[in-house]
């Protein structure tokens, strides 16, 4: 500024400085802070929306497969009859459709007591399983939301954990329907595992301490 500008001027532009270095630094945490919130929103309960649909496209596609390949298996000839007609019903389960009820072994246990129709074909008899997939990994998602973000690892690589338990145990030889306790216990194990790492009392979301 000029030595002839006016001194009502001068003291005019210092307090226009002034009050825009406050208005600066005073606006500047709420602004940090408001990206801070529209962090924690955006990335709050995803878990919830990802495993429902992600568990049910994956329930339907194994245990699709697998109920097509039994029926392929039973539609056969045997010694005692047409397979379906036969005690091979009760021991012919493909691993894919092991696989999907092992994964999901709540929702199909749940399913169970809606079968009141038993001659219903074994397809339809399924379907309720389905409509209890997403409830049941909706509770698993509130669950890790409680501590962690879609983007922790720790979640997702327990996750694939436990896809992986589930798919080697489909493949173990404990019997024709061995895979039935075997989801038991993997089931009991995991549901103990999700309260002690997710409880309210150590389940600060890592979001939120950092």
């Amino acid at each position: 500024m000029s030595p002839g500008t006016p001194t009502t001027l001068r003291w005019g532009h210092c307090w226009l400085i002034y009050f825009s270095t406050i208005t600066l630094h005073t606006r500047l945490p709420c602004i940090w802070v408001s990206n801070d919130v529209i962090a924690l929103m955006t990335s709050k309960r995803q878990f919830r929306r990802i495993l429902p649909v992600s568990q049910v496209v994956l329930a339907g596609l194994f245990g699709g497969w697998g109920l097509w390949q039994r029926n392929q298996s039973l539609r056969h000839d045997y010694l005692f009859g047409i397979g379906w007609n036969s005690t091979a019903r009760f021991h012919v389960w493909p691993w894919p459709f092991k696989f999907a009820v092992v994964l999901n072994f709540p929702a199909v246990l749940a399913s169970s007591f809606l079968m009141v129709w038993p001659r219903l074909p074994e397809s339809v008899q399924e379907v309720p399983s389905l409509l209890f997939v997403p409830i049941l990994w909706y509770w698993v998602g509130s669950r890790l939301d409680r501590r962690w973000g879609v983007t922790d690892k720790t979640p997702w690589i327990a996750m694939s954990v436990f896809t992986l338990v589930c798919l080697a145990g489909s493949f173990l030889p404990i019997g024709y329907v061995g895979f039935l306790p075997l989801g038991f216990v993997v089931w009991v194990f995991t549901t103990l595992v999700i309260f002690f790492r997710t409880n309210r009392s150590s389940g600060i979301r890592k979001n939120e301490r950092q």
